[in-house]
């Protein structure tokens, strides 16, 4: 009997595929879904088309240009292509010779504006993402990780019922610490900062900040750093090397270097505070899954900061460190409002927010309400329906089979 061949043929690109890196989670999310799919019995060829990974799969296959792609019989066999975009890399111009009854689909993260950054390599990449970003004009679907972005793309002109908003999930799994109220843990504040060592991410403000309060005797709170110093600019290091000098000692400031998935884990379940005051965010991972973990979040209003915090946290002016350090010092004088204070005082404490001052229950269920828009159920639930979109538009068309397992696993996550 003649083998009738996959249900569909998949190709998801990426510039890079590796650990510890947001566009590669998002992709590696999909292979998670279409992995899980395969497993139920739809008959789905899977390739991974990308110039650098540290992953290793038969399916993966690194591929430097376009014209080594172009040589590739997978890439000319393929029903549905999908791109993750972020910053600029070759492959993703190859959506200029896939037919057009193979669609496209991509996945826009944004990157950061070249005038925030300061390393000249760096900002030559950000300015031609610049540029790439109209390739997106070749998709027949653009799945926008936020409203900030889908709001980009609408700017350069992608037409809306092309627009889709596919919520990234975290990328570590967490559940809220058990507290009773509002800043009812032992000890001193715990701030923590976890991203990359760079000036379009707040550092060098938040570190002026801290080390005012500090300089001017408030020992009530502490601040852990975590970040990558590969992808850090001198200029952010140079000035943390300085304060770690100050205060590191005195125990107020700790630097994680690198940190593993136990060590990130770790660090939201033992803090009481995020602090992002970021100059651009196109996502931001780390708000989600601080509010997973129960911890309160600062954020600036840049980008799409407002948008993933939900009022639920407390926003300042992007650059302003004054706003910074007024709202840093209001939080830890409502968390620790007096030396004497005893848990069962703590527990009254309400929590500021956009929507005025919450009860700490209502603030938690609240954000427990906000969460399910980025969990991994309701990633799932929106990829598998431009997946069936994406299928039913291509030459192999949306088999009975495939479309009978994704109304399935639909009605499974519906139920969740």
């Amino acid at each position: 009997m003649t083998d009738p061949g996959p249900d569909l043929r998949i190709a998801l690109y990426s510039g890079i595929f590796v650990h510890h890196d947001a566009v590669s989670n998002s992709l590696q999310s999909k292979l998670d879904i279409l992995e899980s799919l395969d497993a139920r019995g739809a008959r789905i060829d899977l390739n991974v088309f990308t110039q650098a990974s540290d992953y290793r799969a038969p399916y993966i296959r690194g591929v430097p240009t376009v014209a080594e792609l172009l040589r590739q019989e997978a890439f000319w066999s393929t029903d549905v292509h999908i791109f993750e975009f972020g910053m600029s890399y070759e492959l993703f111009d190859s959506v200029f010779v896939i037919p057009p009854d193979r669609p496209i689909m991509v996945v826009e993260h944004n990157t950061t504006p070249p005038e925030l950054v300061d390393d000249p390599a760096v900002k030559l990449g950000c300015e031609a993402a610049l540029l790439q970003r109209h390739n997106i004009s070749k998709a027949y679907r653009v799945a926008c990780v936020s409203e900030f972005n889908l709001d980009l793309d609408r700017s350069i002109g992608v037409a809306e019922d092309r627009l889709r908003v596919l919520h990234l999930p975290p990328a570590h799994r967490l559940s809220p610490a058990d507290r009773k109220g509002f800043g009812d843990t032992q000890g001193p504040v715990r701030l923590l900062y976890l991203g990359r060592l760079v000036r379009a991410k707040g550092v060098g403000d938040l570190l002026k900040a801290v080390s005012s309060l500090w300089g001017h005797g408030d020992d009530r709170f502490v601040l852990t750093l975590a970040g990558n110093p590969r992808f850090s600019d001198e200029a952010v290091v140079r000035q943390l090397e300085r304060c770690t000098r100050r205060f590191a000692g005195l125990g107020k400031l700790q630097v994680v270097s690198s940190p593993s998935d136990e060590d990130i884990v770790e660090l939201f379940h033992s803090a009481d505070v995020l602090v992002i005051p970021s100059y651009h965010e196109g996502y931001c991972v780390p708000v989600i899954e601080a509010m997973s973990a129960g911890c309160y979040v600062i954020g600036s209003d840049a980008g799409n900061l407002p948008n993933i915090m939900g009022g639920l946290g407390r926003v300042v002016p992007a650059g302003d460190v004054f706003a910074l350090t007024t709202a840093i010092a209001e939080l830890v004088s409502r968390m620790r409002p007096a030396s004497d204070a005893t848990p069962d005082t703590m527990s009254a404490v309400r929590v500021p927010t956009d929507y005025g001052e919450l009860e700490f229950a209502e603030w938690s269920a609240l954000v427990a309400e906000h969460l399910e828009d980025y969990s991994d159920t309701a990633y799932e639930r929106g990829f598998i329906r431009l997946l069936a979109e994406l299928a039913d538009a291509s030459l192999a068309g949306l088999s009975p089979r495939l479309g009978g397992l994704i109304s399935e696993r639909t009605r499974e996550l519906m139920r969740a």
